[in-house]
């Protein structure tokens, strides 16, 4: 069996979407003309639990050759452009080809926003143009140097409705309502733009989509009201400027006194983080919607009873965002010699673990998520002075 008919096993991939880059790529043996047929193949065989190495042989009549560890990067770049090709749409309420900024065909035109503010923050952290991120890449954690511009970028806004940050960022940040709504609004769209881009080539399931759609709706009730209450935000200063920026948005199994979080099954809750570095002081965001106070609102007490907060936001931020930019240096010096705890962090909170019925349907039944990891059990510090 070549390499790559494994992705049949496991029913979160997209596969069609890799193998439509194979036949395009002409690699493996695929090709325009074998593709129809390829794709049948694939459908036929038995459901996953029950397939044993001789049902593929049904794939010998191919002459199929595996993908090289050479070619796997340039097919996964081609799959990632693909997904945001995909995805590209404003995210604004009162988006539409009336409002919104459109080509000669009438199609809104998506420009590339930045989540994290390219001449407010990321011009703070830069180092020769530029940054320090990390990402998961051949079963390891590697950080990445990449220019400034093209740091934090993604394809949900058009040039019109990406004026709506504006207050974060041509204005000194004060605390206002109004700015801590748009840092968690930002928040939420980063991250569940990225996870609309990936579900072109991972299946998240339905609940996915709804707790995008549910949250989503809040927000937008909330920019065409100008209702800012909606969100409370819990604002903590650290004494000093550390060369690190965050903008995500996740949900919180348990909290930093180890309880159970008990999720609602209509929309999952999330909570919203930044982390802004300015002049001679680094500011932590802490925002979740005022109707999950019940599920969060106790996490702001939590982290000021614990006086612990360089360890306690260093997890929120490794367990949970890949959308973190470092001075490149301050990398180098304070965050790399983490990257393989960070792997084991990223298994422990974020990997799925399921089983498989007879239909190929995913049921996930358990985690590996330990009720402590927010008291950092792994002893990384993302905050090197």
């Amino acid at each position: 069996m070549v390499n790559f008919l494994r992705q049949l096993e496991n029913p979160r991939m997209n596969y069609e979407v890799f193998f439509e880059v194979f036949r395009d790529f002409r690699k493996g043996g695929l090709n325009p003309e074998n593709f129809s047929d390829f794709i049948s193949t694939c459908k036929a065989l038995p459901p996953i639990t029950k397939r044993t190495p001789s049902d593929y042989s049904i794939f010998d009549k191919f002459e199929l050759t595996d993908i090289t560890e050479v070619e796997f990067p340039s097919i996964m770049r081609e799959v990632i452009r693909r997904g945001i090709e995909k995805s590209k749409f404003c995210w604004h309420p009162e988006a539409s080809a009336t409002n919104c900024n459109v080509d000669h065909n009438d199609k809104i035109v998506v420009s590339a926003a930045h989540s994290i503010q390219n001449n407010g923050v990321l011009s703070k952290i830069v180092d020769n143009g530029h940054v320090m991120g990390y990402a998961m890449e051949k079963g390891e954690f590697d950080g990445k140097e990449l220019g400034k511009n093209h740091a934090s970028i993604f394809w949900g806004f058009c040039n019109k409705h990406d004026a709506i940050f504006r207050p974060i960022e041509v204005q000194p940040y004060t605390q206002t309502s109004e700015q801590n709504f748009l840092f968690a609004y930002r928040g939420f769209v980063v991250s569940s733009h990225k996870k609309i881009e990936v579900s072109t080539w991972m299946n998240f399931g339905e609940q996915s989509d709804k707790d995008i759609s549910e949250n989503k709706k809040i927000f937008d009730a909330a920019i065409l009201t100008n209702d800012y209450t909606v969100i409370e935000t819990e604002v903590f200063k650290l004494p000093a400027f550390y060369p690190i920026a965050v903008s995500s948005s996740f949900y919180l199994d348990f909290d930093f006194e180890c309880k159970a979080i008990p999720h609602s099954e209509e929309r999952m809750e999330d909570i919203f983080i930044t982390l802004y570095p300015v002049d001679n002081k680094t500011y932590f965001m802490l925002s979740y919607f005022s109707k999950d106070k019940h599920l969060y609102g106790d996490l702001g007490n939590q982290l000021r009873k614990r006086e612990n907060l360089k360890s306690d936001i260093t997890m929120l931020v490794a367990a949970h965002t890949e959308n973190v930019y470092f001075n490149p240096l301050y990398y180098k010096t304070f965050i790399e010699q983490y990257e393989k705890l960070l792997k084991l962090i990223l298994f422990h909170t974020q990997m799925d673990h399921a089983t498989i019925d007879d239909d190929n349907n995913i049921n996930v039944n358990f985690s590996f998520t330990p009720s402590n990891y927010l008291d950092n059990p792994y002893g990384i510090n993302f905050f090197g002075y």
